[in-house]
């Protein structure tokens, strides 16, 4: 197994039958690449550990359940873990992608509810301190559904929307539901600050339940600052001291969205809760 890694080089590693995880897969055929009939994890592993691996494995089981796949067969992150420890020891930060798809193949219908998995290992980067320009997309937009709040395969949605942001040369994209209520960034969940009040789409608006959203809301919580979750427009975002995006990389202030400016300042405790400890 090659495991050297220079910048952005990626490896794959497949989990087998036998409990051996190699880079050979047996099938590329599966059913996560013909139906994105799955789920994934994006997680750091920073000093021997994976960071906020207990989050990331509860999240993982409820997508599982909501799915309806076997969770019995999911390896335990202790045993991701001692993989990388055993591979690149405990100096390397790394960001890593856990796929859990449904084993078989057949149609729409599946053969069975077991389970396959895969990591893709990548260098970490953190995530930008400021991201200078930002729009709301008028043409690409999030569905509630019972399964949205999961972080599933099927990520087609967001596919299109980074794609749009590129060709439109902004840092950022804001989507929203249909109805026009405000539901999250491009790979990111979104929060504001009004008058030291902090915002969130709530998980109605169709957003996915992110690991970093729920790390904040502990946080607000623990320190008693003031936040609400719910439906909200456009305006109420605009209406912003402050804007940010968040997820398992860290925090992106805004700098501007459609054109108005907005305070960048970063707040220590938010920040404090992404340091690769």
């Amino acid at each position: 197994m090659n495991t050297t890694m220079v910048g952005f080089d990626t490896i794959f590693l497949y989990k087998h039958q036998d409990g051996i995880w190699s880079d050979h897969a047996n099938e590329f055929h599966n059913r996560g690449f013909l139906f994105g009939d799955g789920l994934f994890e994006t997680m750091v592993f920073s000093k021997g550990k994976m960071r906020f691996a207990n989050q990331h494995s509860e999240r993982l089981l409820e997508g599982s359940r909501t799915l309806f796949l076997e969770t019995v067969g999911i390896s335990p992150i202790s045993e991701i873990e001692g993989l990388l420890r055993e591979i690149w020891g405990d100096k390397k930060s790394l960001r890593v992608r856990w796929n859990v798809y449904r084993a078989g193949l057949g149609k729409y219908t599946p053969e069975t509810h077991s389970v396959l998995e895969s990591l893709q290992i990548h260098t970490f980067q953190p995530a930008p301190k400021v991201k200078e320009k930002a729009y709301f997309s008028q043409d690409i937009h999030i569905q509630k559904t019972t399964w949205s709040h999961c972080k599933t395969l099927s990520s087609l949605q967001y596919v299109m929307a980074n794609q749009e942001r590129n060709s439109k040369g902004f840092d950022e994209v804001v989507l929203t539901t249909q109805e026009g209520f405000i539901c999250e960034a491009g790979a990111s969940n979104l929060f504001w600050v009004k008058s030291g009040h902090y915002f969130t789409p709530s998980l109605e608006s169709g957003c996915i339940a992110g690991i970093a959203r729920n790390m904040i809301l502990d946080y607000l919580n623990k320190n008693n600052i003031s936040y609400s979750e719910g439906l909200f427009r456009q305006e109420d975002l605009l209406s912003a001291d402050q804007i940010f995006t968040s997820n398992v990389t860290g925090i992106s202030y805004l700098q501007s969205l459609e054109n108005k400016n907005f305070d960048t300042h970063r707040e220590k405790g938010l920040d404090s809760i992404f340091e690769l400890n």
